[in-house]
């Protein structure tokens, strides 16, 4: 299984209007359009003819015609010539799923399973993208571990000067990990406190799984009240996936879904939703800055010295290869990465 082979998310729904769109995932340049009936197509983005971006074309009738020489394709991959109407070409055309405010593809011949989204009684408060200038693996570094919230993040993390109380436990099986991390939280404003329910003595409870296929994260955010035990009356569940753009890009592709009690289960959410939405954007934005200044971007951990937060660095690094990319470690390989799997497919990461 290759990095192509699993249902990528590739681009907000709203991005692709009537024109096409051209991506590249994983090195791949691929070209999205809509059919005469709305539907998404996915093709490779080079004319069989002569080699022309077909993102540079347009769509007419449910076609995406090529700017060159107006070769004409349809959604699965057949093209024809309008100079030698008896010639016919082919190009390679992918299975597109529009769900969840994105678009994704997978190649034809491929079986995967789609992504399974935890909604339970969280309402949708739509998808978001950004790119991070850094390799997969680095960027999916930066949202496995909570020790650079203090100084990254703006409106939410541990307290710098009390890290050293919070707590990181981390399990993983042959195929996921999953990492709960709880602590003091930095100070919040009083507006905010009273919104979210909590007094000055606040938790910040911070709990993830990761899969990888494709890879991604289920992120629950919550805070608690210390003093009285009481959650805050808004919960957060982020769905962030991570697509390969090239060897130094990462498409950071994010849905969210909150549960609110303020001041109703759904109510104020037509209120503060726009809000919320919009403090995410920038937290991730944040993120993304922090990776632009990275001095050295190379997956590489030789010579890091890391600490009890990087527990999952080696972890990802063996599940991006074996899962996502497709290529085995011989055992060696995968035990010095730390992550030798017991006979129970189970092992505590202490």
């Amino acid at each position: 299984m290759s990095q192509l082979n699993h249902w990528n998310p590739v681009a907000l729904s709203s991005a692709l209007g009537t024109k096409p769109l051209g991506i590249k995932l994983s090195g791949h340049e691929i070209v999205l359009f809509r059919s005469a009936d709305g539907s998404p197509g996915a093709i490779d983005d080079s004319c069989v003819h002569r080699r022309m971006r077909l993102s540079c074309g347009t769509v007419e009738r449910g076609c995406l015609v090529c700017p060159y020489h107006g070769w004409k394709f349809h959604a699965d991959g057949y093209a024809e010539s309008p100079g030698t109407p008896r010639m016919r070409g082919r190009t390679e055309s992918y299975d597109v799923r529009e769900a969840q405010g994105l678009l994704w593809l997978k190649p034809r011949d491929c079986e995967a399973e789609f992504p399974r989204f935890k909604e339970d009684d969280f309402h949708a408060l739509g998808a978001m993208h950004h790119v991070a200038e850094a390799p997969l693996e680095v960027t999916l570094d930066n949202f496995s571990e909570v020790e650079h919230t203090p100084m990254t993040h703006k409106l939410f993390g541990y307290d710098l000067n009390r890290m050293a109380e919070v707590t990181c436990d981390v399990t993983t099986d042959h195929d996921t990990a999953h990492c709960r991390t709880v602590g003091p939280h930095k100070p919040i404003d009083a507006w905010i406190r009273g919104v979210m329910g909590v007094g000055k003595n606040v938790e910040f409870v911070d709990e993830w799984d990761t899969y990888y296929s494709p890879v991604h994260m289920v992120i629950d955010h919550s805070l608690r009240d210390v003093d009285t035990g009481k959650p805050g009356r808004i919960q957060y569940r982020v769905h962030v996936f991570f697509t390969e753009i090239d060897e130094k890009q990462t498409n950071v592709f994010t849905v969210l879904h909150v549960k609110s009690h303020f001041p109703g289960p759904k109510q104020g959410m037509r209120i503060i939703g726009p809000w919320i939405k919009r403090f995410a954007s920038n937290e991730i934005e944040y993120d993304c800055q922090m990776l632009k200044r990275l001095a050295d971007t190379s997956p590489d951990l030789i010579g890091l010295k890391l600490s009890r937060f990087d527990k999952l660095l080696h972890i990802n690094r063996e599940r991006i290869q074996r899962i996502y990319r497709g290529i085995d470690l011989p055992p060696m390989r995968t035990s010095l990465l730390g992550d030798a799997v017991t006979q129970n497919r189970q092992d505590h990461v202490h």
